[in-house]
């Protein structure tokens, strides 16, 4: 019987735990392969039981006790269960120490911020993680790269970026989607029917580029447009961008922004099919699904410019993708929606990867009969 780790400990919140989810209920129920689950998540038993399944909670989640885990703790727990695994897989970008060299292991790689060509200040509060993440988190991710590794992606664009940046072999990345399942509604956020309705999916991270829109704005007003029938509305509180309110208070366009506060992935879905735009500024994206989201409802995008949104709506007729700090692009595309008002057919992706190709490239592994994508 073949015998799987999965470390996976990091994955709590947001899209990692996601992603875990998504992996563990696409886990075939293969007798012949048990797959240890090393995570932090307690409700996860209960929600996805399976024969071939067994959870460890060693309950190593963040900093230097992650670091302890992934280079001196999974291989200690083995020792003292007398448990050999047949293949790592480590859902979390960074690759484990083990016996490396006899044992093959698998990295999943969802973190974008490493491949973007992009500085960070330390210095900058808002900035320090980001700097992280850019500087330092590479090391984690490549540290025990070597013959007997393999390498899985969200996105072609970071298979292509991780090859590079490792001098890693490009036949050994395999660039697997996660499942994109978007749930058709027919109900619509009551938006101000008098006024043209931008609705922005976001977040408070630097990186969410959210000041391009105030900027757009800004662009317009001092080159003498009516702004005021533009009324965008945003997935954050007010105290949550505190430099994004500034200047929206400054230039006098308090009236133009609503900011939601979070919301439930329903009252997200009722704000795309109600709005008459969705705006994605963000320059930095590992997938982009609330472009595919937006594209569902027909909507006109206007997104960046990056290899993101290439590889999730190029093929989609109403995205317009713009470049970044750059608030003449943005509020004249914004202008040119406003007057011509148009909706379009709506876009379904059609990804041919999944889960089952993740799975049968660890059977092929497991097997010794990988084979590598030329």
């Amino acid at each position: 019987m073949n015998k799987i780790f999965v470390n996976a400990t990091a994955l709590t919140t947001g899209g990692g735990l996601v992603t875990l989810k998504q992996f563990i209920e696409a886990i075939p129920e293969d007798c012949n392969i048990v797959y240890y689950i090393f995570c932090s998540d307690f409700s996860l038993k209960k929600e996805f039981s399976k024969n071939n399944i067994k959870y460890i909670y060693p309950q190593y989640k963040r900093g230097i006790y992650r670091i302890y885990w992934d280079f001196i703790g999974l291989h200690r727990w083995s020792k003292k269960n007398n448990l050999k695994p047949d293949l790592i897989i480590s859902l979390q970008n960074t690759t484990v120490r083990f016996d490396n060299k006899n044992i093959p292991q698998i990295s999943y790689v969802m973190q974008a911020i490493p491949f973007v060509n992009k500085r960070w200040n330390l210095f900058s509060k808002q900035q320090r993680s980001l700097w992280f993440y850019k500087n330092i988190y590479p090391f984690f991710m490549s540290m025990y790269l070597g013959d007997n590794h393999y390498v899985v992606t969200q996105s072609k664009w970071i298979k292509y970026e991780f090859a590079k940046k490792f001098n890693f072999p490009l036949e050994k990345i395999f660039a697997i989607r996660p499942i994109i399942n978007i749930i058709e509604s027919s109900e619509k956020y009551e938006f101000d029917k008098k006024k043209f309705n931008i609705f922005c999916p976001s977040s408070p991270f630097v990186y969410k580029n959210n000041i391009e829109i105030a900027s757009a704005l800004i662009f317009l007003k001092n080159n003498n447009y009516d702004i005021s029938m533009f009324k965008v509305y945003i997935t954050f509180e007010e105290k949550d961008d505190v430099l994004l309110y500034e200047s929206i208070l400054e230039n006098g366009l308090g009236n133009n922004f609503t900011f939601l506060g979070r919301l439930s992935y329903d009252n997200m879905l009722k704000c795309y099919n109600g709005c008459d735009i969705v705006v994605f500024p963000s320059y930095l994206e590992t997938f982009g699904l609330p472009l595919l989201e937006a594209a569902s409802f027909g909507k006109p995008i206007l997104s960046t410019n990056e290899e993101y949104a290439k590889e999730v709506i190029d093929d989609y007729e109403g995205a317009k993708l713009l470049d970044i700090n750059s608030p003449e692009q943005w509020g004249e595309s914004l202008v040119k929606e406003f007057n011509e008002r148009n909706s379009y057919n709506k876009y379904r992706a059609n990804f041919q990867e999944s889960w089952g190709n993740f799975f049968i490239l660890i059977k092929s592994i497991i097997n010794g009969e990988v084979n590598v994508q030329k």
